[in-house]
């Protein structure tokens, strides 16, 4: 299942791991630029640029337990990639943060429908099934922000439902989602908007990080989500392509690196999870792919200092 390459300083054994890092080389419905497949192990060999301290956190990754599985073999088509992607989480040990690599934004789906039910199941096994309630309102479920140049709230795009473009309407459809907020939004078909506003779906344009900063706006998409443990993915066209131009989606006037590591700092302690997608290395010189691996390195670091 799994072809194996590792992240730097993921030298941890999966069953004692804190973190685990899985590679989802998948992009078979891109829509502009392919090549997001190539982004984990791009993503890999820029990790070992780091030193192992991370001062901002008074963190050493020597000390912090990290694993890499490799990467999921998913083949070509999305609903195939989208059913291994949950069967990988039969090797992620549960009491370990997982952390994938994309690939495109259709991988995150799966893995928030694995998060979330891995959640309500450890809340059943701690207050006891009689006493469980298993609503998506009650503490069991999880919240989910997204950073993201679109909405991805289409129902099908490009013959099907399991597309890239679709990722965000899956989540909110997802059992044991109770929150949900996207924030660097600037994109979208106009049926899209009128989705979002007739549902009510929180979310945040790239105008309005610039106009009101990024502290406050992330403080409203906290309290939109209202849940105690948050799932973050960031598909990286979210960022400005002046910071990350190797995307599949490029969309200029988006949040700066300093917006996003400020994000992936907060939300880190209260994080059961996280991925980052749609870098497809071939489109610049090496920058989104170390973007992407320092922004885990610092999210790996927030998390860990924060746990201990």
């Amino acid at each position: 299942m799994f072809n194996l390459s590792n992240f730097a300083d993921a030298n941890a054994e999966p069953e004692e791991a804190e973190f685990v890092i899985v590679g989802a080389p998948f992009d078979a419905t891109t829509s502009f630029r392919p090549g997001a497949r190539e982004g984990p192990d791009a993503v890999r060999r820029a990790s070992y640029n780091f030193e192992t301290y991370v001062r901002r956190h008074r963190i050493d990754f020597r000390d912090i337990k990290v694993s890499d599985l490799g990467n999921l073999d998913l083949g070509a088509d999305p609903a195939y990639a989208r059913e291994t992607i949950r069967d990988g989480f039969a090797f992620i040990p549960e009491r370990a943060i997982p952390i994938f690599i994309g690939g495109e934004h259709s991988i995150t789906p799966p893995i928030v429908a694995e998060v979330a039910q891995r959640r309500r199941g450890k809340l059943r096994a701690e207050v006891g099934a009689d006493r469980y309630v298993g609503s998506d309102d009650d503490r069991s479920g999880i919240g989910v922000i997204v950073l993201d140049a679109h909405f991805d709230l289409r129902e099908e795009y490009g013959g099907t439902r399991l597309s890239h473009a679709c990722a965000s309407r899956h989540i909110l459809e997802t059992e044991g989602v109770a929150g949900y907020a996207s924030i660097g939004v600037r994109s979208g078909d106009l049926k899209e908007y009128i989705y979002a506003e007739e549902h009510g779906v929180p979310y945040h344009s790239s105008d309005e990080v610039q106009e009101r900063g990024i502290e406050l706006v992330l403080k409203d998409a906290l309290k939109e989500v209202g849940c105690e443990k948050i799932y973050l993915s960031i598909d990286f066209d979210a960022i400005d392509p002046a910071y990350a131009p190797g995307v599949g989606n490029p969309e200029p006037f988006g949040l700066s690196s300093w917006d996003v590591r400020y994000i992936v700092e907060r939300v880190a302690p209260r994080a059961i999870g996280l991925d980052v997608n749609e870098i497809a290395p071939a489109f610049d010189g090496g920058q989104t792919a170390t973007l992407g691996a320092k922004l885990i390195r610092e999210f790996i670091a927030a998390k860990a200092a924060a746990d201990r």
